[in-house]
């Protein structure tokens, strides 16, 4: 095993815990919050809640990350780490308060939406620093992790009782917390995930409104992909919804969400490739069309078996866009403002969770799951002609430096 080996398997290593509780938490909120008596209405307005609270500390969080210091990225994901611990254990205690479900659930949904940026801009340190990360590759296992995490805890679920998402919850926080303690390197590397150059600590000092008129043309951009993740979490929030509108339960909402899952580790693995054939922005655009294909294509499907074949398209949708935004984020923004930049990118799928959960909710609710698909497909297009038509071209040189990760 060569020295070059070791931080793509560490950084995989975080990423598939990582994303392993991004499916437990997130994708079987709804089925937990159902257990302990929540309308769909009220579960949107928790996971909205969440949502709003991690979208302004996101930027505020990662800005810390940018100053550098003993807040840096690893110890960020760390202290996170705690806290979804101490959430997860509070809600296996039996008989606990109707309002503290939604308050304790609400925390891990808000921290773990703090904590994708922070994971996604450790990795793109580390190929900032020169360090061989397969960013890629690292972010497939996590798609697998996720997938598996979703087999499971559909047949767990099933086979016992939702008292089984706090369990979970806590053994995959372990495995963060772990993976986050081991992704230290030595000096030579300059590994230090929380420090910057002179000149990215100059430009520090300037105010914070500049980072906005700098990136006017990038925020119309994150407009196009909020839209996108509203149908993006109205299809993931409320699969359980649409699979039991189906005929289908928490079983088959697993062998779905793992369909779709296990189905972006193609792309995953093949983006270091795709990325030094195609530009970030070309690839940014290939993935707006095909949020909207399998909203589509959701909407159209006439029973579980439809559902299902729905799925692929996901390969094309959020499972390029995940990397390409990532390396998009990282060519555009300058160096001081990398995790900034990362964190509002990523902000965009919490508030597209916000309207999403709020929306999907309340029309299901009122009008029903077939109306809920409708509306996620329209809201969808909308997002498509925005990234499609905002993206822009980064400098070569910037695409030159992301590629080689």
């Amino acid at each position: 095993m060569t020295d070059h080996t070791i931080p793509t398997i560490k950084y995989s290593w975080l990423q598939g815990s990582f994303w392993m509780s991004f499916c437990i938490v997130f994708n079987y909120a709804s089925i937990f919050l159902l257990s302990r008596g929540y309308s769909n209405s009220r579960i949107g307005i928790v996971i909205a809640l969440a949502g709003l609270i991690s979208a302004l500390l996101q930027p505020l969080v990662a800005g810390l990350a940018d100053r550098g210091g003993k807040l840096n990225l690893r110890t960020l994901i760390l202290l996170f780490c705690g806290c979804m611990l101490l959430c997860a254990a509070v809600l296996l205690i039996p008989g606990l308060w109707f309002l503290c479900n939604a308050l304790f659930y609400g925390i891990l949904l808000a921290a773990l939406q703090i904590l994708t940026p922070l994971v996604n801009a450790i990795g793109m340190e580390c190929i900032n620093r020169g360090i061989s990360v397969n960013f890629g590759l690292a972010r497939g296992i996590g798609s697998i992790s996720f997938a598996l995490m979703s087999f499971l805890a559909g047949a767990c679920i099933e086979r016992f009782s939702t008292t089984v998402i706090p369990m979970l919850i806590i053994f995959c926080y372990l495995m963060v917390f772990a993976a986050a303690c081991s992704f230290v390197f030595r000096a030579e590397n300059r590994a230090d995930t929380g420090s910057h150059t002179e000149e990215g600590q100059k430009q520090e000092t300037q105010k914070e409104n500049s980072f906005f008129l700098a990136y006017k043309r990038f925020f119309i951009l994150l407009a196009g992909v909020s839209m996108l993740f509203v149908c993006h979490n109205m299809l993931n929030n409320y699969l359980f919804q649409i699979m039991s509108y189906h005929d289908g339960g928490s079983e088959e909402m697993g062998i779905a969400a793992g369909i779709s899952a296990v189905l972006e580790l193609p792309v995953m693995l093949a983006f270091s490739a795709m990325i030094r054939k195609f530009s970030s922005r070309t690839l940014l655009r290939i993935s707006g069309v095909f949020f909207t294909v399998k909203a589509l294509l959701t909407l159209s499907a006439g029973s579980i078996l439809g559902v299902y074949l729905a799925q692929p398209a996901q390969m094309l949708g959020f499972g390029l866009f995940v990397p390409a935004s990532v390396y998009y984020t990282n060519a555009l923004i300058r160096p001081s403002d990398r995790a900034r930049g990362q964190a509002f990118m990523t902000a965009t799928n919490t508030i597209g969770s916000v309207f999403g959960s709020l929306l999907g909710g309340f029309l299901m609710d009122g009008k029903g799951v077939p109306a809920m698909l409708f509306f996620a497909a329209l809201i969808s297009a909308a997002g498509t002609v925005l990234v499609f038509f905002s993206a822009q071209a980064c400098t070569e040189e910037a695409e030159q430096i992301v590629s080689k990760g």
